[in-house]
């Protein structure tokens, strides 16, 4: 079993928080194992050449 961090608050727009509500598969998982997920595969794509490391894409969603 995976070894979790203790909890942190984060603020997220209406936007995203629809978007993450889509990816829950009809509820049964919840939104943190969701943000899990999606973390998991930015992290994978840029260990595989596939994604820009993060501060750029800082960078990109600030000059949206």
């Amino acid at each position: 079993m995976a070894s979790f961090a203790p909890p942190l608050s984060v603020s997220i727009t209406e936007a995203q928080l629809a978007w993450l509500d889509q990816r829950r598969l009809h509820g049964t998982l919840s939104r943190s194992a969701v943000l899990r997920q999606v973390i998991d595969a930015a992290i994978a794509a840029e260990q595989a050449g596939l994604a820009v490391p993060g501060p750029v894409l800082v960078a990109a969603a600030e000059r949206r």
